[in-house]
């Protein structure tokens, strides 16, 4: 196995026009992006409490690894598809505010694919918890 050298690997970087500056321009978007979704979306309450108490009753229960990698995957999932559903919601309302099927239909969409997650994430802590809590009684 050879070595890749440094300036290799600098030059293949500037191919792609990667930076220390493009990628603190990038995690700075990100951050904005979660910035705009915590005062725009009424989820954001809803999510936090969730994240919340998933985590107290990790504690509480004390769930092995395997389970927490889970909790933690679902819980990303479910903010990753939230943040998308807000972008799509985004450049609906910039597309216009009245009536119109087709921004009904993607709007629709998004929402349909939060829902499906949050069942999926109800599913799980379920299969998580629910042997945990009958276990004391």
């Amino acid at each position: 196995m050879s070595m890749v050298s440094k300036e290799k690997i600098n030059k293949d970087l500037k191919k792609i026009n990667i930076s220390p500056n493009s990628i603190f321009q990038i995690i700075k978007n990100a951050l904005s992006g979660l910035r705009f979704y915590a005062k725009d979306g009424k989820s954001i309450i809803i999510y936090v409490a969730c994240f919340l108490i998933e985590v107290i009753l990790g504690f509480v229960y004390n769930i092995d690894g395997k389970e927490w990698i889970l909790i933690l995957c679902i819980l990303a999932f479910i903010l990753s598809i939230e943040l998308i559903n807000t972008a799509i919601e985004s450049v609906c309302d910039l597309i216009t505010k009245d009536y119109n099927i087709y921004v009904k239909k993607a709007k629709d969409c998004a929402c349909a694919a939060t829902f499906a997650i949050f069942i999926v994430a109800v599913i799980l802590n379920i299969i998580i918890f629910y042997p945990k809590v009958v276990a004391l009684f």
